[in-house]
């Protein structure tokens, strides 16, 4: 008899052990939910009207084109910026060369190059020049089926790049 009085102790140490970590692990869930959401709602990225709108350009100043062309060699983005006549093309192996000077296959020479277009270009134009930018996000690897409805099945996720071109207007 006594050693069913153990064991019933036992089960019910393990029954309040179970419970006690299914509580514990829900707490944890409930505040990483309550975290994320507040991270979201702070988040001033979350609510730019651009991020959501692909029907129209926005429209930038001359400080949104240069944060955008620094470090276009560390990302997989190609910048295309048209000023009148002019196409300055920046990506990685087909550079525009601006500075005839710069080696254009190592990082330095890249940020040489543009260094010179930002100052050369760019900081001459007014302040309040403005410029249209637009979007195109293109699959460069992995599998894609497109069905008839335009619906589109993904096989093997691969990279995709953006290329960003700005116009002034």
């Amino acid at each position: 008899m006594e050693n069913a009085a153990d064991a019933l102790k036992i089960a019910f140490v393990l029954f309040v052990f179970v419970v006690a970590i299914t509580i514990t692990f829900s707490v944890i869930a409930q505040a990483k939910s309550t975290g994320d959401y507040v991270l979201a709602r702070n988040d001033k990225i979350n609510y730019y009207d651009w991020m959501d709108s692909k029907e129209e350009n926005r429209v930038v100043t001359v400080a949104d084109v240069i944060s955008t062309l620094q470090g276009y060699y560390n990302k997989t983005i190609s910048v295309t910026v048209k000023l009148g006549n002019d196409e300055y093309i920046f990506d990685n192996g087909r550079e525009t060369i601006v500075d005839e000077d710069a080696v254009i296959t190592t990082n330095e020479g890249k940020e040489k190059n543009l260094e010179k277009f930002i100052n050369d270009e760019l900081l001459k134009l007014n302040s309040d020049t403005k410029f249209t930018e637009e979007f195109v996000e293109v699959p460069i690897s992995g599998i894609y089926q497109r069905g008839e409805d335009a619906t589109e099945i993904v096989i093997s996720s691969g990279q995709n790049k953006v290329y960003i071109t700005y116009t002034m207007q």
